[in-house]
């Protein structure tokens, strides 16, 4: 009679055991792939917000003193707003301040930077927002 008995027991205890790794594996893989789906979720906001975000400098002004600004129209003819991150003139990055400009609208996005341009050189300008989509021109000073 007790070895009847410790066989039901001993399976309801594998039961037990099985069970609860069961449990733990569920309770580990749903929250993984909740996180996951909120990753996807979120990225996919993310890359459809940069393809909706369109800019163009339409025009550039250097005032040369001590240092050097560079002040350049901007216009958002995209579908959201976008906010102006840095500027980097011939590779050199410029000191700014960030700029949101709303679909539609047109601002002045300003850089300092502590390099001389001399006369007659060409200037490579690009403006960079932040979700990383940036416009280049050349300009000839």
């Amino acid at each position: 009679m007790k070895k009847g008995i410790s066989e039901i027991v001993a399976i309801l205890v594998m039961l037990l055991i099985v069970s609860s790794i069961g449990v733990i594996i569920y309770t580990y893989a749903t929250g993984y792939f909740s996180l996951m789906s909120s990753a996807i979720t979120e990225r996919s906001k993310l890359d459809i917000n940069t393809i909706k975000e369109k800019f163009v400098v339409v025009d550039v002004i250097i005032n040369k003193s001590n240092n050097t600004e560079i002040c350049a129209a901007v216009y958002n003819y995209g579908k959201t707003s976008i906010i102006l991150k840095s500027m980097f003139i011939n590779g050199t990055k410029a000191i700014t301040n960030e700029e949101e400009i709303f679909p539609g609208e047109f601002k002045w996005f300003n850089g300092t930077i502590n390099m001389v341009i001399p006369s007659n050189t060409t200037i490579d300008l690009k403006v960079v927002s932040s979700l990383g989509n940036y416009y280049e021109t050349v300009i000839f000073q």
